[in-house]
């Protein structure tokens, strides 16, 4: 690939193709969320306490709010990988068609011949920059599907009853709160006093039902947003970076590239020259 960076956002979510030249930092998501290693460096993944090296025969899923890092195994080494990020409104719109949870029961996803042809297909549609949008959201929809399907039926999934997260309404309000103030003017005991409880209460709260801290889920949040500002092409990074809270850009870009794996300037470009196209072939 001459440039092993893509990106495409459909009713599914987000496809994205990268290089990431370094380890991501323990981090969760809102999002669903399915990797597949597609050459280079070598890596692996810590999904909450499962440990999953990446492979042309293994892939990675996590569910919303798990904690997961990626790692790459070979020193200056560059690891290539598809990203599917999955729309928590497609999803539900999936489980009531379906009347299955269409979640995760492992992060481990053992990939077959068919599965991989699914991917390749999803990869070679983004990189060639196909127009056709109808298409690549097909493509994508599919490998989710075969993806739920190849991690629910493997192995280390016999017996696993997975079922949506029951979130406390004290937690869904102090969520609320925090996508409120992504770029910040409050701190985790504020929000934790407005929802009624102390900071210990807060953080064992998080951990109990969401394995993972009020920091750690907001800072999801701001790059989350982080990515839908990006898109916008008239938003500077300097903006996007003071209007999230960052005392400099040079600190906006570090956190980004920590928790994506490239630069704010690079998915921004892949963004927008996505968008471009789209308004071109509409």
């Amino acid at each position: 690939m001459s440039e092993a960076y893509a990106f495409h956002e459909g009713p599914f979510g987000q496809a994205i193709v990268l290089e990431s030249r370094t380890s991501l930092v323990a981090h969760s998501h809102t999002e669903s969320q399915v990797a597949f290693w597609l050459g280079g460096a070598r890596a692996k993944a810590q999904v909450g306490k499962t440990v999953v090296h990446y492979a042309e025969d293994v892939g990675v899923a996590t569910n919303a709010y798990q904690l997961h890092d990626m790692e790459l195994l070979e020193q200056n080494g560059t690891a290539v990988f598809l990203l599917l990020m999955i729309s928590r409104d497609w999803l539900n719109e999936r489980r009531k068609a379906t009347g299955r949870p269409f979640l995760f029961p492992c992060p481990r996803i053992p990939i077959d011949d068919n599965l991989r042809k699914a991917c390749w297909r999803l990869l070679n549609i983004l990189m060639t920059n196909s127009g056709n949008r109808a298409l690549i959201d097909a493509e994508a929809e599919s490998l989710i599907d075969a993806s739920v399907a190849a991690a629910t039926g493997s192995k280390e999934a016999a017996g696993v009853r997975m079922l949506p997260p029951l979130l406390d309404h004290r937690l869904r309000a102090a969520i609320s709160l925090m996508r409120d103030h992504v770029g910040g003017g409050i701190g985790v005991e504020e929000i934790a006093e407005r929802v009624g409880m102390s900071r210990a209460h807060f953080f064992m709260l998080f951990k109990e039902q969401l394995n993972t801290t009020p920091q750690v889920f907001w800072s999801a949040l701001r790059v989350e947003e982080a990515m839908r500002r990006l898109i916008a092409p008239k938003a500077t990074l300097t903006d996007v970076a003071f209007d999230l809270g960052f005392s400099a850009p040079s600190n906006f870009s570090r956190f980004f590239k920590e928790h994506i794996g490239v630069s704010p300037s690079t998915f921004r470009r892949a963004a927008i020259g996505q968008c471009t196209q789209t308004q071109a072939t509409a």
